[in-house]
């Protein structure tokens, strides 16, 4: 690698991160308030009142067409870094630790307390069908074997480094040009997903994993040009026009003729809504305080238990809920959003846990 390249600490990347973790827990809640079977839904309201549902189906599909492939280029960022200060095989050790246990962890520790007979009909499908449920630690055994596949690489080509000639941004034209020739990939990703199962080996929707190896890879290349420090103004317009033109227009354009819709516009909400955020939060919330630093400490642990204080607020609810599904979304989403953090603080405060998390 080129150790010319320092590596930095960008506040802002942290503070994405917290707020990514809230959204992701607010995701939840609204499929736990919704139709979106999460495995403990609140029970159907009135007929009157689904139209709500909508709603809320509106603002999960919203965010589901950003929020995790940011996180793959946020985490994709650190990587080359983190490869040249530790080595490739300490790397990966130490992303097996980071990573691996917390995922055994929910497998092995928070299912089973939370579903008496999901856990051994879930193991059981992995041996039948090669699916197994992760819940939300999909992220954290996909990250393992995305970082293994680049760790492996700069072993393969360690003989053979160059230099980085310094790239700009791509231009805009390269990047929606990218985002069509993405189209039939993403459908590539959608029959290998109804072939293959929605779990398969424990990667959540393979639909969308062509654009988070490419949100992985473009991570990895925006360190070595570091395009974060390029980032202008017009990179969050022209990405934000991306965004709102292919949800309100190419997306039902696309339904129209009876095509899935998020395949045909993943690449331009991906790429779109990521420039958006990362510009924004550059320039805006660059800093870091006594509670944002608290947040970046806890979010990982608090992404990992989310489901756990999520349903305990949606078995406790269901016999006081409203016909109302926006009432009984936000009910859910605030104590999961803080009950998540505070067992977080908890865990990054246990002397052994602290150490993982």
């Amino acid at each position: 690698m080129n150790n010319s390249i320092k590596a930095k600490r960008y506040d802002y990347l942290d503070n994405i991160k917290w707020v990514l973790t809230i959204i992701v827990i607010v995701f939840h809640s609204a499929m736990t308030a919704s139709s979106n079977d999460i495995g403990f839904n609140l029970p159907p309201v009135k007929e009157s009142m689904q139209y709500q549902y909508e709603i809320l189906d509106r603002f999960v599909i919203i965010n589901a067409s950003f929020f995790m492939s940011l996180f793959f280029f946020i985490s994709a960022y650190f990587v080359i870094p983190s490869i040249e200060r530790k080595g490739a095989g300490k790397f990966m050790l130490d992303k097996l630790k980071r990573l691996g246990i917390p995922t055994l962890i929910t497998l092995f520790v928070l299912f089973p307390i939370m579903y008496q007979y999901y856990f051994v009909s879930n193991i059981k499908g992995l041996f039948l069908t090669g699916n197994i449920d992760l819940a939300v630690t999909w992220f954290c055994w996909t990250l393992i074997v995305f970082s293994g596949v680049f760790a492996l690489c700069c072993l393969i080509s360690a003989g053979s480094q160059k230099v980085f000639v310094d790239k700009p941004i791509p231009a805009i034209w390269k990047i929606l040009l990218f985002a069509i020739m993405m189209i039939p990939i993403n459908f590539f990703g959608l029959y290998l997903m109804k072939a293959l199962g929605p779990d398969f080996l424990g990667f959540h929707l393979l639909k969308n994993f062509p654009m988070y190896i490419s949100m992985f890879y473009f991570g990895i290349q925006a360190y070595k040009y570091q395009w974060l420090d390029k980032l202008e103004l017009k990179h969050a317009f022209y990405g934000i026009l991306m965004w709102i033109i292919a949800m309100s227009f190419l997306r039902p354009i696309a339904s129209g003729y009876s095509f899935d819709a998020e395949m045909v516009t993943r690449g331009f909400t991906v790429i779109g809504m990521s420039m958006f955020l990362l510009y924004c939060f550059k320039e805006l919330f660059n800093t870091k305080g006594r509670w944002s630093s608290m947040l970046t400490r806890t979010a990982f642990a608090a992404y990992v238990v989310q489901l756990y204080p999520m349903k305990l607020t949606a078995d406790f609810y269901q016999s006081f809920m409203t016909q109302t599904p926006l009432i009984n979304f936000v009910v859910i989403a605030i104590p999961s959003v803080i009950g998540a953090f505070a067992i977080g603080y908890l865990i990054c405060k246990t002397p052994v846990l602290k150490r993982i998390f």
